[in-house]
């Protein structure tokens, strides 16, 4: 296992220096490159995940009656659900597999981060940010130029909790995004910033995404 996890982590850092060596001398630009190549390769799973929430969205006013008539039969209500996804051609768990695959890429690339000395102290964005310290440690540590994180974790809270609103028009749904917003910036404090510059790339890139697949989604359905 730990030889993947290696294996992984090696395909991230020499794609990162061939980006960095050959295209752009900025590691933090360099990630943004490395996160876009990322979602490129999973795109096609990412389009299924967009249409398959945007689906799961449609159908949830009549999910809502079926719970609401066998609430007092789980078993019941389990097997007429089963049978509502099928008759729908709907799986419900089909924007789960981007996420489960984007995890170990993160967690790889934390790693990274924390392991490779190029990256611990490099500097990005005309030396505003070190790829390897925290917010956490920037403050810690005294850093004069602590603003570029805090602008950091703001982009990565809003990116994070804006495709959850346009894919939900629930507002109680929308309501659970705002209350995990506070739950990201504590974690955002204590991650190195190129993970967070990773992150945040590819939220825009989701968000960018759903919009395009939902205004072509919609259309379609009227035709």
């Amino acid at each position: 296992m730990a030889q993947i996890w290696q294996g992984l982590i090696n395909i991230l850092r020499d794609t990162l220096f061939f980006f960095h060596n050959n295209i752009i001398a900025d590691y933090g630009v360099a990630i943004v490159l490395l996160t876009i190549a990322i979602r490129l390769i999973i795109l096609p799973l990412t389009i299924k995940q967009t249409k398959s929430m945007y689906e799961m969205q449609k159908l949830q006013p009549k999910l809502k009656e079926l719970q609401e008539k066998h609430k007092d039969n789980k078993e019941k209500l389990q097997k007429e659900m089963m049978k509502f996804y099928s008759d729908n051609k709907v799986n419900p768990f089909g924007g789960c597999l981007p996420l489960i695959l984007q995890l170990p890429i993160f967690y790889a690339l934390f790693r990274m981060l924390l392991t490779t000395k190029a990256l611990i102290k490099a500097t990005s964005f005309f030396g505003l940010l070190v790829l390897g310290k925290s917010p956490g440690t920037a403050l810690a540590d005294g850093t004069l130029v602590f603003i570029p994180y805090l602008i950091l974790i703001a982009l990565m809270a809003i990116t994070t909790y804006l495709p959850q609103r346009m894919m939900s028009s629930d507002p109680q749904q929308q309501k659970m995004g705002l209350i995990m917003v506070p739950f990201m910036v504590v974690i955002a404090w204590s991650l190195p910033a190129g993970a967070l510059i990773y992150w945040v790339t590819t939220n825009i890139w989701t968000i960018a995404q759903q919009y395009v697949t939902l205004r072509l989604a919609k259309p379609a359905e009227v035709s």
